[in-house]
């Protein structure tokens, strides 16, 4: 029996190693990569700055690869094993099924664990880590901060819509300027925009065109009645770097949170941010568990399959993959509506799989 658990545990650990990779190939290099990759070449960075970035979005990447590379694995290897008769061959011999699939559910828990350090530490970490490093080099060229027709609220106590860039030039803009409520005491709406860094003052330059101010009273902002306006052909709005870095490095969003950092918001934060916080702690453990559901749902569907090509287990784990997944962005989406209870409800995808998985394997082990 040690020689069938090798097999296996080989067979199974050597096609996750090949599909993990090739689905983090096309993660990291394909959409993710996209616009990082265009920033850094066209500062014409060094390759060792590309591979730190590339880095950072690995383990974001092996988040959703690890669950997909296992999941392949076992449609693929006991596709093979049904369709050689091996399994006949074994369970002809007094071997039941849960003792022939025993090495596979001690691999499956295994990267049940890596999935889950990866889901509560390492990729809320290197996401971090990610986005400081590109504001640091975007204060190179702050231009790379902007896109067309899009709101950029990195900035401290400003928002910024840009309707199109065009080239170093940004068109229409509107500016809203907060105070410490976060209420919009100036409106600016400017024709374009040009950027300039002053490394001498450490700060960046936005050279407004064409702009209309809609200015409250400070001393009374909720009295639209005592709103100024103001057209001038030419504004200045300095920004200073180091407080942009500042600001994007300490607001980090919900999935840049560890696990400790999760728990320790959940006792500063409003009851609406409490419910998205918990969510996400149970879609962290949530999301590490498809590892064990996909095993239990892949090795009835293997046999019952009875296929040993490589196309119809990707086949299958594809299709397996993306309703689940789609369940998951389903449930996702619900994560700040508190009536809804959006941390209990974010399991709902593994419950049923689990739920068809062993009703589908309890079948085949009394068979």
């Amino acid at each position: 029996m040690r020689i069938i658990d090798r097999y296996l545990t080989r067979q199974v650990i050597g096609t996750v190693i090949w599909a993990v990779s090739l689905l983090s190939l096309m993660l990291v290099f394909g959409s993710t990569m996209r616009e990082p990759l265009n920033v850094l070449m066209a500062h014409q960075l060094p390759l060792s700055y590309v591979l730190s970035f590339v880095g950072y979005l690995l383990p974001f990447s092996l988040i959703y690869s690890i669950p997909w590379g296992v999941l392949v694995a076992v449609l693929l290897v006991f596709g093979k094993l049904s369709s050689d008769n091996e399994l006949v061959a074994l369970r002809a011999n007094g071997i039941g099924m849960p003792r022939i699939c025993l090495p596979v559910f001690i691999v499956a828990l295994v990267f049940f664990g890596l999935c889950l350090w990866l889901n509560l530490y390492a990729a809320p970490v290197s996401q971090m880590q990610l986005r400081t490093a590109l504001f640091n080099l975007a204060s190179k060229d702050p231009l790379l901060l902007f896109g067309s027709d899009e709101v950029m609220d990195q900035f401290p106590r400003r928002k910024i819509y840009v309707g199109r860039k065009n080239g170093s030039t940004l068109e229409d803009l509107h500016i809203y300027e907060m105070n410490t409520e976060k209420v919009p005491v100036r409106v600016i709406h400017a024709r374009k925009g040009t950027l300039e860094v002053d490394k001498e003052k450490e700060r960046i330059l936005l050279r407004i065109y064409g702009v209309r101010y809609e200015e409250r009273d400070a001393s009374d902002v909720n009295n639209l009645r005592k709103m100024r306006y103001r057209i001038t052909k030419l504004g200045v709005l300095p920004i200073s770097l180091e407080e942009l870095i500042q600001h994007a490095t300490n607001k980090q969003r919900p999935n840049e949170l560890t696990l400790d950092q999760l728990c320790h918001a959940l006792d500063q934060q409003n009851n609406e941010m409490t419910v998205a916080v918990r969510t996400e702690v149970s879609k962290r453990f949530s999301d590490a568990m498809a590892v064990v559901t996909f095993v239990l749902v892949g090795i009835p569907l293997a046999i019952t399959a009875h296929r040993r090509e490589t196309s119809v287990g990707i086949a299958l784990s594809l299709l397996v993959a993306f309703t689940y997944f789609i369940l998951i962005v389903l449930t996702a989406n619900v994560k700040n509506n508190p009536r809804l209870h959006p941390e209990i409800l974010i399991w709902l995808p593994n419950f049923i799989y689990l739920t068809w998985g062993g009703t589908l394997f309890y079948r085949l082990s009394r068979r």
